[in-house]
């Protein structure tokens, strides 16, 4: 079996990681139990079960990548890796599309944001050998990029016509099913807010509902990792409450330990995501829909492609085709009035198939035989990009005025 060395860009050790942070931990366990030895760095060191933990630094990249036969990297933590790094076969997980996500901020932060993006992007598609995403739809969206960038090359495609051998799709999983019993109240769950999403119409839609269910709250969560992910729909949805006197029923707590998510998820009755149209839209695979359905809960969500195609094969929420306050306030009254159990045992059909052992089979087989794409340099496109663009947190301290 392989040494695997897996470099997350999140931090792990204040045990609430959010989706890259999950993502990670449960690499971790299933390439464990395949038998590979597996050390985790992360900006912090956090500790991951069975896996040595180091943090990200330019010496332990050197020394790390030197013990290793494998490499598994996501996001901007890929430039010190390539930079820092000795050359070893490398995956490159591309389930979050953080340069789309992150077209957000230009109106607030400037070009700065997609030129560092880009830059991380384009690198990690020239330097790869396996890429993992997390859809069909993303994976030729990725594809169209390999194109551009000489990675889908004439030999590449003669090797494997598919180019599965390429790229392939590993989308998020789950954990074993739990069971809960503990009685639900009238409460709805959103979780935590990124800039994509339209906290305000949630806000507004369950103001509506509790015109007939006055006993309904909604709760958003603090994300975990404050420095590294703008905040700015945060405080906009918490002005909001000021301003309209909603505090009785609208709360904002702590983001929960991922251990402990499951007795946290028995709190509530139903789940709730809202989000404008978009390209992020299309192309993002929604965490949170995952982990709520393994929690048990039926999620009343805007439409999305995956998420449609998810809640509809199982039967376990609905869909809300627009920015309509009122029909997501009927779409949840409609859901806590059902017979749950219907939706319960969709969810639980989900869980069933979406296993992360079961999901992370391209990873597991990769690993077990590492491999360099020898066509790599074939026709690679050579981008005028740094050698190393600076962290994403090393510029946001640089823009506040803190040291980097």
């Amino acid at each position: 079996m392989s040494r695997v060395l897996l470099v997350c860009p999140e931090p792990l050790g204040h045990r609430q990681p959010a989706g890259v942070g999950i993502r990670f931990i449960e690499m971790a366990r299933v390439l464990s139990s395949d038998g590979h030895s597996v050390t985790v760095l992360s900006p912090d060191a956090g500790e991951v079960a069975n896996c040595r933990a180091d943090s990200i630094t330019a010496e332990h990249l050197l020394r790390h990548t030197q013990q290793s036969d494998v490499a598994v990297i996501q996001g901007h933590a890929a430039n010190d890796f390539f930079a820092n790094g000795r050359p070893v076969p490398t995956v490159i997980d591309l389930y979050d599309p953080f340069i789309i996500e992150n077209l957000h901020y230009y109106s607030r932060r400037g070009a700065e944001v997609f030129a560092h993006d880009h830059a991380t992007l384009i690198g990690s598609m020239l330097r790869g050998d396996f890429f993992l995403c997390a859809s069909e739809t993303q994976r030729l969206f990725y594809l169209g990029l390999m194109l551009a960038v000489g990675r889908l090359n004439p030999i590449a495609f003669e090797n494997d016509p598919r180019l599965e051998s390429l790229i392939a799709v590993a989308p998020f999983g789950v954990q074993p099913k739990r069971p809960s019993t503990a009685p639900r109240a009238q409460a709805i769950l959103f979780g935590g807010i990124y800039d994509w999403y339209d906290p305000i119409l949630a806000i507004d839609a369950v103001a509506l509902a509790r015109q007939t269910i006055p006993e309904i709250t909604l709760t958003f969560t603090t994300h975990p990792n404050p420095d590294l992910t703008p905040q700015d729909k945060t405080a906009e949805a918490t002005r909001y409450v000021e301003r309209r006197g909603y505090g009785s029923f609208i709360r904002f707590e702590p983001w929960v330990e991922y251990d402990r998510r499951g007795e946290f998820f028995d709190r509530f009755s139903l789940a709730l995501l809202t989000f404008r149209q978009s390209l992020e839209t299309d192309l993002s695979m929604r965490t949170r829909v995952y982990d709520y359905l393994w929690g048990g809960l039926p999620v009343v969500t805007s439409s999305a492609p995956g998420t449609d195609e998810l809640l509809t094969r199982y039967g376990a929420g609905s869909i809300v085709r627009s920015d309509s306050p009122r029909e997501f306030a009927d779409a949840m009254l409609r859901v806590i009035r059902a017979d749950l159990t219907s939706m319960r045992a969709g969810a639980a059909r989900f869980v069933d198939e979406h296993q992360w052992p079961r999901v992370l089979q391209p990873l597991v087989e990769f690993c077990r035989q590492p491999r360099v794409d020898s066509s790599k340099e074939a026709f690679a496109v050579r981008m005028q990009t740094p050698d190393r663009p600076p962290s994403i947190l090393s510029r946001l301290k640089r823009r506040i005025g803190g040291p980097s």
